[in-house]
């Protein structure tokens, strides 16, 4: 890469970084509505794999009938979930603040099971750190459900967005290093 595309590289990429850090700090302030936009998102993302799965169902060549219906159904199903959430928004919030709730008991478990592959090395304590903090996270999200829900994606959301855009400020700071 030549240093004036590093530069301009570097430039967006630490535009990007702080963007995510205001719309993340956005996110923690109003975890509400933060919320809701992430249960929207996700609405959107199953209309459109929806959709593109029914074309595909109903124009899909040269396969029996059973995998057509198949098909079919399952865009139907994935079409109708989306549906829901749009229409249902509270329904879907806490629908999604199980789901979550339910991610982190299990990734806890599996993490706890699979760190005792690793005794005697660093790596052990890390993995059952991570697993425990998991359990953890997902006994406070059923702890405090159904509260937890009208807050918790939201606040998630913000948190992981300022991680991630102070990882773009630091990554644009090395391709600043590297045009120089």
């Amino acid at each position: 890469m030549t240093t004036a595309s590093n530069q301009k590289s570097s430039f967006w990429t630490f535009f990007q970084g702080v963007l995510l850090i205001v719309l993340g700090a956005c996110a923690i302030t109003f975890p509400l509505l933060a919320t809701i936009a992430v249960e929207q998102f996700f609405a959107a993302l199953l209309l459109i794999a929806g959709g593109y799965a029914l074309a595909a169902g109903i124009g899909r060549k040269g396969s029996g009938a059973s995998h057509r219906t198949v098909a079919v159904f399952w865009a139907i199903l994935t079409l109708v979930t989306g549906l829901l959430l749009v229409f249902k928004i509270g329904a879907g919030v806490l629908t999604l603040t199980l789901l979550l709730a339910s991610y982190f008991a299990a990734q806890g478990i599996v993490t706890i099971i699979g760190a005792f592959r690793f005794v005697g090395g660093g790596v052990f304590w890390m993995m059952m750190l991570s697993g425990i903090v998991s359990l953890v996270l997902g006994w406070m999200v059923f702890s405090g459900f159904p509260g937890s829900a009208t807050w918790l994606l939201g606040l998630l959301f913000g948190i992981n967005m300022i991680f991630t855009g102070t990882y773009f400020i630091a990554m644009s700071s090395a391709l600043k290093k590297q045009g120089s």
